[in-house]
């Protein structure tokens, strides 16, 4: 097995006009990890997937699934990967058995194992109900829940995915979150792009923060978070802080944002663990009746906003 289950090297895209979509990326994903594919609109990160998953050809670079070159022979490298890259459009004449019956034979599965992986991943997208439903007559929701059966289907090693929770209710997003948690332990490697920080936090053992084509920041979940500049603390005091209190507070130099809370005060500053500490020092000094504090982690939120700014919204 190679190191790595999808790599690009130099990988880049312009289109037609100019437009540089991807400029020299180089990615490496290992097997049996989640990663999260972040960053602002335009940023590339649906030309990146469309390229692994042979929708469109890039300008330059190369390309591996597996350690097989994807852009030379995309059969062969996309034999143990499947994706989810836009809702596709499915017959509405067709029936969830019938549509997955047609994919099953593309990929070159027996009729038997047709038949019992339809039934297998129809339950796990909660559709079992609806296996001989008309298609035309579901919601979105559905249509996207159907769209991931199908990725699932003939058990796909690698599952690439673009925004895998879009037009889904919130019971919905937590029941896929919990499919791509379950594939995770199975070992499997999934390479999702999502513009819900929360869900990527959730599922992804990794992410990669991307803009204008490039990368601009990628770790672990908890590397990146450890890193971020956000740091906040929550300090509880024997009684809530009055105006003139709080005023005092507010004017210590190091602190960032003073949000009350009753009886705790939520201080935000930036800098290292020791400037926590410096600011507790003051509080003690003043008087002010400290009992307890306790250190907020920083959120995938905050890494975004450290890294992009606060005008650039997620994809």
């Amino acid at each position: 097995m190679t190191d790595y289950a999808i790599e690009t090297k130099g990988l880049t895209k312009q289109y037609k006009g100019g437009v540089l979509a991807l400029k020299d990326l180089s990615i490496q994903i290992r097997h049996g990890t989640c990663v999260g594919f972040l960053g602002p609109n335009g940023a590339g990160k649906t030309t990146t997937i469309k390229i692994l998953t042979n929708l469109i050809e890039p300008t330059s670079g190369e390309a591996y699934i597996n350690g097989v070159d994807a852009l030379r022979d995309p059969k062969e490298a996309l034999r143990q990967v499947d994706s989810l890259v836009e809702v596709p459009g499915m017959p509405d004449y067709l029936s969830p058995h019938e549509m997955l019956s047609y994919f099953g034979k593309v990929r070159g599965m027996s009729t038997d194992a047709i038949h019992a992986r339809i039934k297998e991943v129809l339950a796990t997208v909660k559709l079992s109900d609806w296996e001989e439903k008309k298609i035309g007559s579901f919601s979105t929701g559905m249509t996207r829940r159907l769209a991931i059966a199908k990725a699932l289907l003939h058990d796909p090693d690698i599952l690439i995915m673009d925004e895998p929770v879009i037009g889904l209710d919130p019971k919905g997003m937590r029941d896929i979150r919990d499919i791509i948690k379950g594939k995770l332990r199975e070992g499997k490697t999934i390479f999702l792009s999502s513009h819900l920080l929360g869900e990527v936090a959730e599922t992804c053992t990794d992410v990669i923060l991307l803009e204008r084509g490039q990368i601009v920041g990628k770790g672990t979940v908890a590397e990146l978070t450890s890193k971020a500049l956000a740091k906040s603390i929550d300090v509880t005091f024997i009684r809530p802080l009055g105006n003139g209190e709080l005023a005092r507070v507010r004017a210590i130099d190091l602190v960032r944002g003073v949000d009350p809370l009753g009886d705790r005060v939520r201080l935000a500053f930036d800098g290292s663990p020791d400037t926590g500490a410096a600011i507790l020092s003051r509080l003690v000094s003043m008087g002010l009746g400290v009992t307890s504090f306790t250190p907020q982690s920083a959120t995938l939120e905050d890494v975004y906003v450290s890294v992009m700014g606060d005008e650039k919204g997620v994809n």
